[in-house]
């Protein structure tokens, strides 16, 4: 059995308000250097300098195009902090990881405009087509994310009772193995990258993956299984019917995100917006049924049996 006092210092090691500022100090600082490398690297491909395989020249191809990698280092930071506002509240860490797919769609967005021809462009070519799905998909993404949120702030509080208690730090333990897989899963994903960009140099492989789905499909399935154990306790900590199908609906709307990225073009824009949607959902019916829901001194009517 995992002593609680064990768990508390290990988590407050990972997560406090020093090393969040800290982290989030590092992030801008490596963004900063990031974004001006790109940079340098797509002036020496435009004037020639340098010359990359035709698979990755969109990413050298304008100087717009370098701002695909700040955005990578900020989603990073998100990741964390979806890990960190996990054990405060489910909801809230669910509201990061539409941030993340939100940030992630304006990543794409940016390589989008790196790849259109500003010399021959025709409204509904497939490059302005993609870059249409994905400014309309953001600006959708942003309006139901603003909407959970204003549930979140607006909701019911409730007292923290022994159960709770118990079920918060059951959290702080799944944050905590989350960060060791979070490393790894960077780590795996970014050295994989690498030896992908070495093949493809080298002739091995013609093509490569599409970069906005490295290392959040594999994480978007570490947070599902996640998001289905928080799922399996919430039934052992609490009886609230509404409570158990707010996080049955969670567990779904992660899923749907999950599967927006097997998906391109109009179908990925569709299910990251549905996902978003049904959480939104999810949430307003959960926030209505908690106004009406006393616990044991609920009043049901039974006037007509």
């Amino acid at each position: 059995m995992i002593s609680k006092k064990f768990v508390l210092l290990l988590f407050k090691n990972f997560f406090n308000e020093n090393i969040k500022e800290r982290i989030e100090n590092i992030t801008l600082y490596v963004a900063t250097i990031g974004f001006l490398v790109h940079l340098t690297a797509v002036f020496l491909q435009m004037s020639g300098l340098i010359s990359v395989h035709v698979e990755i020249q969109g990413f050298l191809s304008n100087p717009i195009s370098a701002l695909y990698t700040p955005f990578s280092f900020i989603l990073f930071y998100e990741v964390y902090l979806l890990i960190y506002y996990l054990p405060r509240s489910f909801s809230v860490s669910i509201a990061k990881q539409y941030e993340i797919v939100s940030l992630i769609l304006i990543r794409r967005i940016f390589k989008d405009i790196s790849y259109l021809d500003f010399e021959n462009i025709e409204l509904f070519s497939a490059e302005n087509l993609t870059l249409i799905y994905d400014i309309a998909g953001f600006l959708v993404l942003f309006f139901l994310i603003f909407l959970f949120r204003y549930l979140l702030v607006n909701r019911k509080s409730h007292t923290v009772t022994p159960n709770i208690e118990g079920f918060i730090l059951y959290k702080k333990i799944l944050c905590i193995i989350l960060v060791p897989v979070f490393l790894f899963l960077s780590i795996y994903s970014f050295v994989n990258w690498i030896i992908e960009l070495n093949q493809l140099s080298l002739g091995v492989i013609t093509t490569i993956r599409d970069f906005n789905k490295i290392f959040y499909n594999e994480f978007f399935v570490a947070l599902i299984i996640v998001d289905v154990l928080i799922l399996i306790a919430s039934f052992r900590y609490t009886d609230r019917y509404s409570l158990l199908i707010r996080n049955t609906g969670f567990v779904v709307t992660t899923v749907l995100i999950r599967v927006s990225f097997s998906t391109d073009g109009l179908t990925n824009v569709l299910l990251l917006i549905s996902g978003v949607a049904f959480g939104v959902i999810i949430l307003y019916f959960y926030s209505l049924y908690d106004k009406i829901d006393k616990g044991e001194s609920t009043k049901e009517s039974y006037a007509y049996l």
